[in-house]
């Protein structure tokens, strides 16, 4: 979703015209791990090598809550916060434009080959995230297509039997 606002301006000394502007909050901070809140206890997220159980410097590996970016001079909205993995292309700074200034969030700027992780996360009771999720008109569009194909014979849209001349 656009809004209405400018966004922070390029650095002169290092434009990129497929620059992305990322507008969150970074949330491995705490000894290299983020936390999400998990029934009373705390998840614990951190990126780790393989072979190794030391968490990757937030420097090298940012994981954030983004909720908004930038991009070719418009700003624009997630419907909700998204948690992605990423390894900025320059460092984080205080954000400037798109009406997150002085407000805590902070900005990075990447590129469209970025490479990223989404998380998907949601917290429910399971009626709601199994149950409910899977009733018709909830499902997956891929799902559906999957019912079709198996409601053919082996796949087949033409009858079979009958004479054939």
């Amino acid at each position: 979703m656009q809004y209405e606002t400018h966004p922070a301006p390029p650095n002169p000394r290092s434009y990129r015209p497929d620059q992305i502007t990322l507008y969150g909050v970074r949330l491995n901070v705490e000894n290299n791990a983020a936390y999400l809140p998990l029934d009373g206890n705390r998840l614990k997220l951190a990126v780790v090598p393989f072979g190794s159980d030391v968490a990757v410097d937030p420097q090298e590996m940012e994981i954030a809550v983004i909720y908004g970016y930038a991009y070719e001079g418009y700003c624009y909205r997630f419907d909700k916060p998204k948690l992605f993995v990423f390894s900025p292309n320059t460092t984080k700074a205080p954000a400037k434009g798109c009406g997150y200034e002085n407000s805590g969030y902070f900005m990075w700027q990447i590129t469209k080959k970025t490479r990223m992780m989404e998380l998907s996360t949601s917290a429910d009771l399971a009626e709601e995230l199994v149950l409910n999720a899977n009733l018709p008109g909830n499902r997956s569009p891929n799902t559906y297509g999957n019912s079709m194909a198996l409601a053919h014979r082996s796949g087949r849209l033409t009858r079979g039997g009958g004479t054939q001349g």
